[in-house]
């Protein structure tokens, strides 16, 4: 019997931007925000494909209804900076709330998908990203909070 999907709780849009300020400022021109800082437990601990890396980010959010939009303005070398360099700014991940962020991984594994880029919080939670942009034309992240 197939494992349930664990993807029933679509929660982000991410969008990688040059200028964050002025992204900001152009969607709270319009309407959307206002954007503000998470209320989440920093990421202490990062990996790319497995090895540790240092990943910096400008990082706001606004949510319209139970939906975040999170805008990304990379800073360092990273997979966001890859994609800004590649395809310019646009959105970049569909982001799912899971319960248990391991069994995720290990139901994509099965799938065939690997872990891009992970990021891991001091007590609870963090984030994966999965390598599913060649087949789905975006990268699939989830949280656990």
């Amino acid at each position: 019997m197939e494992k349930q999907s664990p993807f029933t709780n679509f929660g982000q849009i991410g969008i990688i931007v040059k200028d964050i300020e002025k992204a900001k400022n152009n969607l709270e021109d319009i309407g959307i925000g206002p954007f503000g800082g998470l209320d989440a437990e920093p990421t202490v601990r990062w990996e790319a494909w497995g090895e540790p890396t240092d990943v910096r980010l400008k990082m706001l959010f606004t949510k319209i209804g139970s939906l975040e939009i999170e805008l990304i303005e990379p800073i360092s070398d990273c997979m966001q900076k890859e994609y800004l360099d590649n395809n310019g700014e646009g959105i970049q991940h569909y982001s799912f709330f899971v319960d248990n962020i391991d069994e995720v991984v290990e139901y994509m594994a099965e799938k065939g998908y690997k872990v891009v880029q992970r990021g891991w919080r001091a007590t609870k939670g963090g984030y994966a990203f999965f390598d599913t942009e060649e087949k789905c034309g975006f990268m699939l992240e989830v949280i656990e909070r």
